[in-house]
């Protein structure tokens, strides 16, 4: 009776497992860069994600591609969406009219998608790696790209030097190139392209026993209007 029991928590526990991995969704962040006329649907790039779609979906010109379920209608060039995607299916393609010049962009099927929230100035916010907040009225995403260094001393540690931590910001207008700013842990009001930002805290804080990944990373920020 005991292996019996011991057999049936050892499924369960695996079926928990596999349906936390099914439910696991990854979300790329995309940007839109054009318009498909002949079809309306959306063209986009993947900035940060880039070779992990290459990877996935094989190359494209100028790595962009042709997103065949969102309408052109629905969307502004320079606008960024977060997406769950997967290779398109022939008889999910459209039949697209011939008034304007085709392109060769792979097509891809997005399975779900969601918006950056919305920027509120003077709010404290954990602003997640490689995620943003958007700011309808500047047209403008406040994004963590990355965290450049963290040699603070783990707080299970005695250490002679406290240590730093430094993250990269970045400042994406619709239409703009691309601003960056590098800020250490505690600055506070750095002026970057009309905004203020103070860089409140890293988090997590280390810990010897472990070694926080990229994606663990999370930015304490507070941004003002200048």
């Amino acid at each position: 009776m005991k292996i019996f029991s011991v057999l049936v928590f050892i499924l369960l526990l695996f079926a928990a497992c596999e349906k936390v991995a099914e439910d696991k969704i990854t979300l790329y962040s995309a940007k839109i860069v054009g318009f498909d006329l002949n079809c309306s649907t959306c063209i986009v790039s993947f900035p940060d994600d880039s070779l992990m779609i290459k990877k996935l979906f094989g190359e494209s010109p100028d790595n962009y591609y042709e997103i065949i379920n969102l309408d052109k209608a629905d969307f502004e060039i320079g606008e960024k969406l977060r997406v769950n995607v997967r290779a398109a299916e022939n008889a999910e393609l459209k039949a697209c009219i011939t008034l304007y010049p085709s392109s060769n962009y792979k097509s891809l099927y997005v399975s779900d998608y969601e918006e950056y929230n919305n920027l509120k100035l003077n709010d404290t916010v954990d602003l997640a790696y490689k995620n943003c907040l958007y700011d309808p009225d500047g047209r403008s995403y406040i994004c963590l790209d990355t965290v450049l260094s963290d040699s603070r001393c783990p707080s299970d540690v005695v250490c002679v030097w406290a240590g730093e931590a430094i993250a990269r910001f970045k400042i994406e207008k619709y239409n703009g190139f691309p601003v960056f700013i590098d800020l250490k842990e505690g600055a506070k009001d750095t002026l970057i392209d009309g905004y203020r930002i103070s860089f409140v805290k890293l988090l997590p804080y280390p810990a010897s026993a472990h070694q926080t990944k990229p994606e663990e990373y999370k930015a304490r920020i507070v941004i003002k209007s200048n």
